[in-house]
Order: structure tokens, then sequence, then C-alpha cells
């Protein structure tokens, strides 16, 4: 399949541009244990001093960009320096004398002031030891996250450990230096406690609702479609509609699991079923659109009158599912791979789907899905030219069977072009939004986009499919319609070349489309 030749170009651009960043930046640690010395005193030496430390030149570099929440960001050139390497640092969600405001969702001045000199700090023995805060730490108050979790009301949200070097040990998991911050609280009326605050990795709010709201209309309309489609035998039976029912299928089972993802927080997941259900979505939704293809290809194999074997069309289907499963471990191998963070998929690490804040949902999502719709669109416009190089006595013999046909074929056409409009819009506006560093985790677009799919296929593939209209009208409209006056009003059999037209110079033959 298409989607074969792009993961190792893919790869190689990824890995030629990580030598060229390794080859021209040199920053001596990770950014997370740095501290920004930019005001801090240089020596004569060259090294810093900085909050009693003295920073050695090889451990200072000059950083353009800004890491939050694990991303790196654009930002004007600093000095930092590994102080963090050679003591342990924390971080403060809010300089000294302020403290974090969970309901405005920012820094205030308390009407009292509460100065944070000592924290509890467990050893690897487990003991337990108050301790003084800048004697055995160095503060920060630069990093953290933009998304805090605060959860009051349950009291696991008390109860941490904070190791020797910085990590925090919290709903059975160890939280790094740059994944939370502490700020003073009020645990109870008028008892205030330092407290971590760990990064939340999770979007609330309407966005998240319209979004999953859609999403779920969408796939009811969807099972509905599948349902119909299903109960019809001419339609589960032909090649159309059995391909139909297997994108369908698919896109099922991708947006409920993406609805899914959407309204649970990733951090009541464990990090293999966060993983897991990513890549499964992925599969899902990457199957559908191989199955587009699959079903753009047929049509043109039909209309250019070239006959495929049922065994043929199986190994088709065979190898789509095996090449969508190859491109799924390619993806996971980039993601557990050396590679720059901002060229890995993102899935599993701090969201369970793809993290639109890197450059791996463009590389390993969008363009494989591009390249499946520009190969479904390609097939669909040299079918439609097709059409009318058909001979003439094709045309009478097959008569009601081209009809069918063709009207699923132009039904099918116009919905690529929906979901071709609908892709291209996504791939727009992620690029805007990387571009500008302004990042929406739910689009709720989006789930309106999908909706209108839903939709446009329920009218395109199910209301064009002249079996279900055949069936509609048989046992829905009127049972006691006549058979002959219910097949003439749905197939027209009073159009020239039909083949129960007296006037037919044809007689009826095998040939099948």
């Amino acid at each position: 399949m298409p989607a074969l030749w792009f993961i190792p170009l893919a790869l190689g651009l990824s890995v030629g541009v990580a030598a060229l960043e390794i080859a021209t930046i040199d920053h001596p640690c990770a950014y997370a244990d740095t501290v920004n010395i930019t005001d801090g005193l240089r020596l004569k030496d060259g090294s810093y001093s900085y909050a009693g430390l003295v920073i050695p030149p090889n451990r200072i570099a000059e950083y353009s960009f800004k890491v939050i929440d694990g991303v790196q960001y654009r930002a004007k050139k600093h000095l930092r320096g590994c102080a963090c390497l050679q003591k342990s640092c924390i971080s403060f969600c809010c300089p000294p004398d302020l403290v974090f405001d969970s309901k405005n969702w920012n820094c205030t001045q308390p009407h009292q002031i509460r100065e944070s000199t000592h924290v509890g700090l467990t050893y690897g023995n487990g003991s337990v030891e108050n301790v003084r805060i800048k004697d055995r730490f160095l503060v920060r108050t630069e990093l953290g996250c933009r998304n805090k979790f605060v959860d009051r009301k349950h009291e696991n949200f008390w109860k941490w450990d904070l190791f020797e070097n910085g990590t925090l040990f919290r709903d059975d998991r160890l939280w790094s230096t740059d994944e939370y911050c502490f700020s003073p609280l009020e645990h109870k009326p008028e008892q205030w406690e330092l407290t971590p605050i760990s990064c939340e990795r999770f979007q609330t709010g309407y966005r998240v609702w319209i979004y999953a709201i859609c999403c779920i209309i969408a796939i009811i309309i969807h099972i509905f479609i599948v349902s119909l489609l299903a109960s019809v035998r001419d339609a589960r039976k032909s090649h159309y509609g059995h391909l139909v029912i297997l994108y369908l299928l698919c896109t099922i089972v991708g947006y409920s699991l993406l609805v899914y993802l959407a309204l649970k927080n990733p951090v009541k997941l464990s990090k293999g079923s966060c993983r897991n259900i990513g890549f499964l979505a992925y599969t899902c939704i990457m199957l559908s659109f191989g199955f587009l293809a699959i079903c753009s290809f047929d049509f043109l194999l039909k209309f250019r009158q070239k006959a495929m074997r049922n065994w043929v069309r199986q190994l088709w289907y065979t190898l789509t599912v095996l090449a969508i499963i190859g491109l799924r471990f390619a993806v996971s191998f980039a993601q557990d791979s050396k590679l720059p963070k901002h060229f890995k998929p993102g899935i599993g690490e701090d969201y369970c789907w793809f993290d639109v804040r890197l450059w791996g949902i463009l590389i390993y999502f969008y363009t494989p899905i591009i390249i499946l719709l520009v190969f479904s669109s390609v097939c669909c416009l040299k079918a439609y030219f097709s059409i009318y190089e058909l001979p003439p006595d094709t045309q009478y013999i097959l008569g009601n069977q081209l009809r069918i046909v063709k009207t699923h074929f132009y039904a099918f056409s116009a919905y690529i072009v929906g979901v071709f409009a609908v892709w291209i819009r996504e791939i727009v506006v992620y690029t805007m939004a990387r571009l500008r560093e302004h990042f929406f985790i739910i689009d709720f677009w989006s789930g309106i986009c999908i909706l209108g799919l839903a939709i446009a296929g329920f009218i395109l593939l199910l209301g064009k499919n002249l079996h279900v209209k055949s069936w509609w009208a048989i046992n829905v409209e009127s049972s006691q319609t006549d058979l002959s006056v219910i097949n003439a009003r749905v197939y027209k059999f009073d159009e020239k070349g039909d083949l129960k037209s007296p006037d037919s110079p044809y007689k009826a033959t095998v040939t099948s489309l």
C-alpha cells in the first residue's frame, strides 16, 4: 500500500534532521537539569556563581528555546547552567511570597505571607525528615507546567513522598522534577501545607464536550448505516457494500477509542493501557482509509472491465491489513527510538493519542492519510473517465447492473471529496497552530467535521445505495405495492438499453461488474 512507501522516507528525513541538530547544537545536559543564569555573577575564569554554587564553563550553554510540559518552544537566547547536576533541584509554581490560586489558575498574593522553608524528605531506607529546603535543594520557579492538577477533596492528593534527587512519588507513579511544582495550599480551614501540584496533560471544558458529543452522534449514525447494510443481502454481498461495512466498522472502533481517551484522564490509566489504546485507535483509523483506497481501486477495475478473482481480492484485503499493521509497528519503533522528541508521535507519553505539540502527528498520521486519499481520488478520477470509454454494446448488455454500479460510484466519489476536504482542513489547522505554538489538544471543530462526514455517509453511502433503497421500498414503504412497480421506481427499468426492454438489441449475458 502507498502508506508503506512513506515510512522509510519519513524515518530517514527525521534521522537526518536529528543528526543536523546534534552537529550544530551542543548542550551539556538535559534542559530539566538547568537553571537560567543570565542574571548570575560571571567570574574571571568564565564560570558563574548562582545560589551559592559555582557552575563551571563546560556546564554552561546558550539556549534559544524553552521546554514546557516536556515540549520545546522558541525563546530568546539566554544562558543556562547545569546546576541541578551539582545540587538537586525542585520547582515552585510561583515566585516567592506568591501562592498558586487553583480557582483563578494563577499566582496571587495571599492575605498573609506564608513562608515555606521546610519540606518532608524521604530517604532510601524509608525514613522521613523535615529538612530546610535551601539546604538540600536548589529552588526554581521557571519550570513546571501550564495545566496543573489540584484535587483538594481526595486525601490521596495530600499523600506524597519527595526523594533526595528531587523526584516525587504520588498516585503509584514517579514524577520527575519538571512534572510537578510546589505551592502552599489550604488543606483545611486556615491550615496551609506546602504541596506538590502535578502537571495535568488532560484537557477539559466545552471544547472536549463538543468534540465528544459530535463524535458519539457520528458513531451512532455509522452503527445505523452498518446495521442496515448488513441486513440487506444484496448490499452485504456486493464488493462495494462489503468494503463500506469494513470501512465503517474501523471508523466506529477508532472514533470510540478517541472519545474514550478524550474523556479519560491519562493519569488514571496505566502506561501500557494508555499506549495500547492509542495505537489501537491509530490502527483502526488507518485501516479505514486503506479500505477506502481498495474500494476506489475496485471501481477502477470494474469500469475498465478487468475481472478480479475472489482469492486475489482477499489477498488485497490481507495485504492492506498487514501494511497498516506494519505501519503501526514502524510508528511504535519511532516512539521508542532515540529520535528528537519533536519527531516522535508522542503516543503513550504525555498523551495516549498523538501529541499535537510535536511534528510526529504530521509525519506518521496526516501524511499516510493524505497519500491514501490521493490514491483513492486518482482511482476515482480514472474510473470516471473509464465509464465513457465503455463500448456501447457493453452498456446495452449490462444495462441495469451498470446503472447500479455507476450510482454507487458517483455517491462514493462525492464522499471521498468530502473526506479529502475534512482532512486537508485538519492539516492546515494543525500546521498553523504548530507554527504559532498555540495548541488545542482537542479541536472541537474536528468533532463537528466528523459528524458532518457521518451525515454525508448516511446520505451518500446508505441513501444512494440502490440495494438498500429497493429493500426499503419492498419491506418498509408498502407491502401492498406490486414488486414490478417498486423495481421500476428504484432501478428505472424503462431506460434505454435495459435488459427487460423488448427493444434492446442484446440478450442477457453473465458478464458482470
